[in-house]
């Protein structure tokens, strides 16, 4: 009962968020839509800022990273005078909405309400030594950094209903498919995880089954191949949009290298048996061949 309170509270909080997202975005019609979308994007943020300090919590920003992308697409096709071709749009917004759906459940079944924080922002906002430094380690990192992060990758699903041309082509094929792979890939590899961790048994041990043989992070490999997958659909538009791929990249160095070392780090301080194992398994792309 307490957790589906806290979750109501979290519910309430973002429909305030996306209230004043709309408003705000209504009230700069006149500026330039990408600086718009931006100006919008940080209105959310720091209002989330705001009930994670007033909940001292900061888990609040966590359903952001999922929630987020859907709803400022639709600023941008909603803004869109006449759209020639609605299906591209409706096939890319499906892929995202099924990413997104899948992400924020996963999120909703592992928080445990107020009661719990992600270990990370736990750790980062310990190692600050005065109130203005938690603040500003609160602010810049925990919520502003990875809004860019997502905003920037988010852009290419934005520029496809914006500048959307022609009907759907193989590039949109293309990135459906992989974006179906990476979202059912996080799928099976988190039931996998949740599974392993339900058994009392396993605590204390390294998950080595299934999907997590293969790599240390399947889950977090299909999260950097969903945001691929929105650089696939926008060359769909035109090659000249090849610039995007900073999305994919930006979400390769956040995820890829700083998320996991972090993780890596403090299971190798946590479990006795994670050393073999990171040195058997890839941190993210499966290796089929044995070395030799």
């Amino acid at each position: 009962m307490i957790k589906l309170r806290d979750l109501m509270v979290i519910l309430v909080g973002y429909i305030i968020c996306f209230y004043l997202m709309n408003l705000s975005w209504s009230l700069f019609q006149e500026t330039n839509i990408w600086l718009r979308l931006l100006i919008v994007d940080f209105v959310g943020t720091i209002f989330i800022y705001i009930c994670s300090n007033i909940f001292r919590n900061s888990s609040w920003y966590d359903a952001y990273w999922s929630v987020i992308p859907p709803f400022l697409i639709l600023l941008v096709w909603m803004d869109v005078d006449a759209d020639p071709s609605l299906s591209r749009g409706f096939l890319m917004f499906a892929c995202v909405l099924f990413w997104a759906i899948r992400l924020t459940s996963n999120w909703v079944r592992s928080w445990d309400g107020f009661s719990h924080e992600d270990w990370r922002y736990v750790m980062m906002k310990s190692r600050t030594n005065s109130s203005v430094q938690y603040a500003l380690v609160d602010f810049l990192f925990i919520h502003l950094v990875p809004t860019l992060c997502v905003f920037v990758a988010t852009l290419p699903f934005c520029f496809v209903v914006y500048y959307s041309s022609g009907e759907i082509n193989n590039f949109d094929i293309a990135a459906a498919i992989i974006i179906f792979g990476a979202v059912l890939l996080q799928i099976i590899s988190d039931q996998q995880m949740y599974n392993f961790r339900q058994d009392p048994s396993n605590q204390g041990k390294t998950m080595t089954e299934g999907l997590w043989k293969y790599s240390r992070h399947p889950n977090y490999l299909g999260e950097i191949l969903f945001w691929f997958g929105g650089f696939i659909f926008v060359l769909g538009n035109s090659f000249d949009f090849l610039w995007s791929i900073i999305g994919t990249l930006v979400m390769y160095v956040l995820i890829g290298i700083t998320s996991i070392d972090m993780m890596d780090k403090r299971s190798r301080e946590r479990r006795t048996d994670f050393s073999d194992y990171e040195s058997s398994t890839p941190r993210l792309f499966p290796r089929f061949v044995n070395r030799s």
